[in-house]
């Protein structure tokens, strides 16, 4: 019964997706899209229907590439059209969600939601976008981050921060033995270099409190992620900054840890990036001409 069950919903989805792929085609969209696996350069269709076939797709983008985001808001539209998806989104935090949820049932205004929430510069124009059209399918959005206040302490402090937090606080916070736990040892390296790189040759106990405090981000997100797609059964589709999922790094190795399968993208300029490291670095590449 239940391989029926499986069986019925990917033929109505198969159904959904030949009536969809002549609109999706129609997009246009200044991009390159290469499937790392094959390295063969597909279109918007090929991502859409090869996200069936998972919990949670991870966007990995990189925060100025306006390019970029407007292919993330088509490409969501598109999976939502088909199936049942909630929005986690990187940029919201935690302790604002039921904010969100208020925006998201209407109770409050666009006005008051933007007034309300700690936002990114570019909020407005870069993600309220995906916001709205979460909003317009009744979509869940999930305010996925950690307070960030609380992970500057952990960055320099370390584990030891967690004896400061109230309780208030730790409901935002992942256990603090699942900062190391998942913490794999290439996605430490990069992190190490990039913090020495970033603080001029800097060394010792302030670069590990900062790996933690990248891990606190990067679990953070996993167990937002996690939770909603355990209470809801929905589709989760992620956006994140690409650093936090590249390479099978951060975030999506913490959630293959939980048992989730991670459908992952990563988006960036032309150039940035040499063409054979593609594999090792996202399912799909999105290649942009500019930011």
């Amino acid at each position: 019964m239940k391989l029926f069950s499986s069986l019925f919903r990917f033929s109505i989805f198969l159904v959904l997706l030949v009536t969809y792929e002549i609109s999706a085609e129609e997009i246009p969209l200044s991009v390159q899209i290469v499937r790392t696996s094959t390295a063969e350069t597909v279109s918007i269709t090929e991502i859409v229907k090869e996200s069936s076939k998972y919990d949670v797709i991870v966007l990995g983008e990189e925060h100025d590439n306006e390019d970029l985001h407007r292919f993330y808001e088509a490409l969501f539209k598109s999976i939502s059209d088909l199936e049942s998806t909630s929005l986690s989104l990187e940029m919201l935090e935690q302790d604002q969600q039921n904010i969100v949820n208020e925006f998201m049932k209407g109770t409050i205004s666009e006005s008051h939601f933007l007034s309300s929430v700690t936002q990114w510069k570019n909020f407005k124009r870069d993600y309220l976008p995906l916001v709205s059209i979460a909003k317009d399918k009744k979509c869940n959005v999930v305010a996925a981050n950690p307070p960030r206040r609380y992970v500057n302490l952990i960055s320099r402090k370390g584990l030891s921060a967690y004896r400061e937090f109230s309780d208030g606080a730790i409901q935002y916070l992942p256990p603090a033995y699942s900062l190391e736990k998942y913490l794999t040892e290439d996605y430490k390296q990069r992190l190490t270099a990039l913090f020495v790189e970033g603080h001029e040759g800097g060394h010792g106990m302030g670069n590990q409190h900062l790996v933690l405090g990248q891990a606190t981000w990067d679990q953070g997100m996993a167990e937002a992620i996690s939770r909603e797609f355990y209470k809801t059964g929905k589709k989760v589709v992620h956006l994140n900054g690409r650093f936090h999922s590249d390479r099978t790094g951060g975030v999506v190795h913490r959630l293959r840890e939980m048992g989730l399968s991670v459908l992952v993208l990563s988006g960036f300029v032309k150039d940035r990036e040499e063409s054979r490291e593609f594999a090792k670095i996202a399912d799909f590449v999105i290649l942009t001409n500019s930011r």
